[in-house]
């Protein structure tokens, strides 16, 4: 039974071309920066800066990703039933571009507001807003990337690019934040000026995919109307994809407990300065940047699960090294994070790259297309990790007696405090990660079981 006017996914199809890639690659350094900007910086900013006390910032932060849980699927489901001329996922992309741009100024140009109350109830709102243009954004992204790649391990070479391009997001979102803060002055106007960088770039980069996507194949899909509800009870069938989803949900909450802890880190363990900070970030892309085709290589040798095994391995091993961290350390503190960013490209790279799989998988046993409603859920198991990662450090803060602040000096803290940053950025994350591992244990889909399960699913229905 014909379900789709779309093409068969593992067909050779013509290849991606490079100036394409790139173009749509771009859009990564955007998405990138709304992920991870937030992830790494807002607890600190509403703690330290805003004198929201850390169990009630990590409940901001919180709040707005249990909405997009429920969103992302629903924004998978909007876009697999689009039909326009610009195809399925281009609006959205358009769209969530521009509100993402705009969101994330206002998210650091916080009104004068006498109360916690109203500047916790401000943030709550303005990151519900901002993550909702992201999701806009997003999940199309997500589900794009998977329609324009041909095979197996063309899947892999886009995701590639794609990581190459988040390495410059994080590059920008993470090693310049410091920077940017002191140019603009410091305190609240510095970080004003610093959304204001930030969103400029959000938006230029993220409308990048919008047009170079206009020349690339456009799909006209005849989707049943099938509800949510079947749509997902279906889903659960898809034994591969759920598995993959627990361990990388695991990840996910794992290394925003790692971007959720660095700020306090640098602020009251390391005591480091911006040129350090921006040191870590940078030898972190760049040695992300030499990962990638080392990475792609050992998956295409081993396996996309092998080489997830091992690169979380050596980020456990890297993380669990931060316990002994202490001023002055600071060769310590960029080898550390070169060694972050050899190993965290392994993993997020193998796991995106095994996403699509998944997908395929469920094409090849119910005959629908349901790119976005897969990328939907993936991408609010993303976010719900993020946010998982701040309320867990915010909470482990609050336990051990963590002092907000205002202005961004740092107060002095308690010696139980101190150790609550450390358990909070490092032993927590490692635990999560094994965790992850054994779940992932039960992942058994790979390229020659997908060409199994498509030539009898072929003699069955010929």
């Amino acid at each position: 039974m014909d379900q789709t006017h779309a093409p068969d996914s593992n067909a050779s199809g013509p290849k991606l071309s490079v100036p394409f890639q790139l173009g749509f690659g771009i859009g990564q350094v955007g998405g990138s920066i709304l992920a991870n900007t937030p992830a790494l910086i807002l607890l600190f900013f509403m703690t330290d800066m805003l004198a929201i006390p850390p169990a009630l910032a990590g409940l901001a932060v919180f709040i707005p990703k249990l909405w997009v849980i429920v969103f992302d699927p629903l924004m998978g489901r909007i876009s697999d039933h689009t039909n326009s001329r610009w195809g399925r996922r281009r609006p959205y992309i358009l769209a969530g571009a521009l509100g993402c741009g705009v969101g994330f100024y206002f998210l650091f140009d916080v009104p004068a507001f006498d109360t916690v109350t109203e500047r916790f109830i401000y943030m709550t709102v303005m990151f519900t807003m901002v993550s909702t243009a992201f999701s806009i954004f997003s999940v199309p992204y997500l589900a794009k990337a998977g329609e324009l790649a041909p095979g197996y391990k063309d899947r892999t070479t886009i995701m590639a690019y794609r990581m190459a391009f988040q390495s410059i997001g994080i590059l920008v979102g993470i090693g310049l934040i410091r920077y940017l803060v002191e140019w603009g002055g410091g305190g609240l106007a510095g970080y004003t000026f610093m959304g204001a960088v930030l969103s400029a770039t959000c938006m230029i980069t993220m409308l990048s995919p919008f047009f170079a996507a206009r020349n690339g194949p456009t799909e006209s899909v005849d989707t049943p109307q099938m509800p949510l509800r079947e749509q997902i009870r279906t889903a659960l069938d898809n034994k591969p994809y759920l598995v993959i989803a627990a361990a990388v949900t695991l990840y996910w909450i794992a290394a925003s407990c790692v971007y959720a802890g660095l700020p306090y880190m640098f602020s009251y363990i390391i005591l480091g300065s911006a040129g350090l900070f921006f040191d870590l970030a940078f030898y972190m892309t760049l040695a992300a940047f030499i990962a990638i085709p080392a990475w792609t290589w050992l998956a295409g040798r081993i396996g996309k699960k092998p080489t997830y095994y091992i690169s979380t391995f050596a980020y456990c091993a890297t993380v669990l090294s931060w316990l002994t961290a202490a001023p002055g350390q600071d060769f310590m503190v960029v080898l550390r994070g070169i060694f972050v960013g050899l190993t965290n490209t392994g993993m997020l790279m193998t796991a995106v790259a095994m996403l699509p799989d998944t997908i395929e998988y469920d094409r090849i046993k119910t005959g629908l297309r349901r790119e976005g409603v897969f990328s939907g859920f993936w991408m609010a198991i993303e976010k719900a990790g993020n946010a998982m990662g701040a309320l867990v450090v915010g909470l482990v803060l609050s336990i051990m007696g963590f002092v907000e602040s205002t202005g961004g000096v740092p107060v002095e803290q308690t010696e139980s405090a101190l150790g609550g940053i450390l358990i909070a950025f490092s032993a927590v994350p490692v635990v999560l990660m094994l965790a992850g591992l054994v779940i992932l244990k039960a992942y058994n889909l790979d390229e020659d079981s997908l060409r199994r399960l498509r030539q009898d699913t072929d003699n069955t229905n010929p």
